[in-house]
């Protein structure tokens, strides 16, 4: 009797366990148990114990009802243990579904849309809002708006521009804008504004969820030296990316691009796909070269036209004309894991490169020496160097706190 009381729940167990593997395969986008067949979770371990009760009850076995509540606790002890050699498959840091499609839309204004000058900051925010309007009917994941979406181009004087500036997250007229638009459209957004945090100014874009709550913000790292200038805006300090459901957007704003680190810098991050918004189309020639470096999707928004994105390859998915207004949605898979057949099997050669790298002989680019000064790199007609106190002169009093020139 005893005997049959310890086996009955071990086989019981047993059968369970098979006809829970044999009734739930594996389905798209859930990870395997290493060693283990089918796929785990959590979430169906009360579905794998409940047959237990019915399969006990089955049985002809004189068992008082004490004893039958002795079998399935037993049976369900045993289940545990298969769990615990077999781990529930959740996902581990990275791992996504690599079916998953996401869906981005980005605006441009279009190089008409200037063409007889800057129309001002209404007419520019009023053109975009347009066509988020229209985008937001297909239903994209995230809607992407340029830089300098309000202040558009050409360029305003520094008085106007960094009139615009508010505090991000903040409640001023173009944040409240922003949010206005993300509930109306219940689509999350990625906005630019000029942002003013106490005396200093950045290029900056962000993002809001659906309902118009704020997420995350990106400072522009490279402000570049027209910026720093003529402005006085002062550089960003951080690639983090921005995670919004599931998805870890690097933010890139245009002079970022001219700079490798700035792809690697959010991919090692954990960026899954990069965003990056500009002014102008003139990175053509590397954008693809970045993607395929960091085997990482990028899709552009382009305020002058001719957005566009390429694939973790590199490839051109489809590019916008650049004369007119308009907005296009990029479906991309960026969980996609590419395995090739190398080195006697299959490897990622994303992660086997990333394995690959020695990082110690890297050490030279981040070593502040190897910035040149400015006077080194500013000449005169002849080609002379200039000095401290002619570059002050030329760019307003505004230098570069870190510079090494004297």
């Amino acid at each position: 009797m005893c005997r049959s009381v310890l086996l009955f729940p071990t086989a019981i167990a047993a059968a369970v366990i098979s006809t829970g593997r044999a009734k739930n395969p594996p389905r798209p986008g859930k990870v395997r148990n290493p060693g283990g067949s089918g796929t785990r979770s959590l979430r169906s371990l009360p579905m794998a114990v409940a047959p237990v009760p019915r399969a006990i009850g089955k049985l002809r076995l004189p068992l008082p009802p004490v004893a039958r509540l002795f079998l399935v606790a037993i049976a369900a002890a045993v289940i545990s243990i298969g769990w615990g050699k077999n781990p529930p498959a959740r996902p581990a840091a990275g791992i996504q579904d690599p079916n998953r499609v996401v869906r981005i839309a980005v605006l441009q204004a279009g190089a008409e849309h200037s063409k007889k000058g800057n129309p001002g900051s209404e007419a520019n925010f009023n053109l975009l809002a347009g066509l988020c309007r229209a985008a937001a009917k297909v239903k994209p994941e995230l809607i992407v708006f340029p830089e300098y979406a309000i202040s558009g181009w050409p360029y305003p004087r520094e008085e106007i521009i960094n009139g615009l500036a508010e505090s991000v997250p903040g409640d001023g007229p173009w944040c409240s804008r922003y949010r206005a638009l993300a509930r109306e459209t219940r689509t999350a957004l990625l906005g630019w504004l000029v942002e003013k945090d106490g005396d200093k100014f950045y290029n900056c874009s962000f993002l809001l969820d659906s309902n118009g709550g704020f997420v995350g913000k990106y400072r522009k790292v490279q402000a570049n030296l027209g910026e720093q200038t003529w402005w006085g805006w002062s550089q960003g300090e951080s690639f983090r990316p921005i995670e919004y459901r599931g998805v870890k957007y690097g933010i890139s704003i245009c002079a970022d691009m001219w700079f490798p680190e700035t792809v690697r810098c959010e991919e090692l991050l954990g960026a899954d796909v990069i965003v990056h918004v500009s002014i102008a189309d003139d990175m053509m020639h590397i954008i693809p070269t970045r993607a395929f470096d960091s085997e990482i999707p990028i899709v552009l928004a382009i305020f002058n036209g001719g957005a566009y994105a390429v694939d973790a390859q590199g490839k051109l998915l489809e590019k916008l004309p650049a004369g007119t207004p308009g907005w296009k949605v990029f479906s991309l898979r960026p969980f996609q894991v590419r395995m090739a057949n190398k080195y006697g099997g299959f490897w990622i050669p994303k992660l086997g490169n990333r394995n690959t790298r020695n990082v110690e002989a890297y050490r030279i680019l981040v070593d502040p020496n190897t910035r040149p000064p400015w006077p080194e790199v500013f000449r005169d007609g002849r080609g002379r160097p200039q000095t401290r106190e002619q570059l002050l002169q030329r760019f307003k009093g505004r230098y570069d706190a870190r510079d090494r020139g004297q």
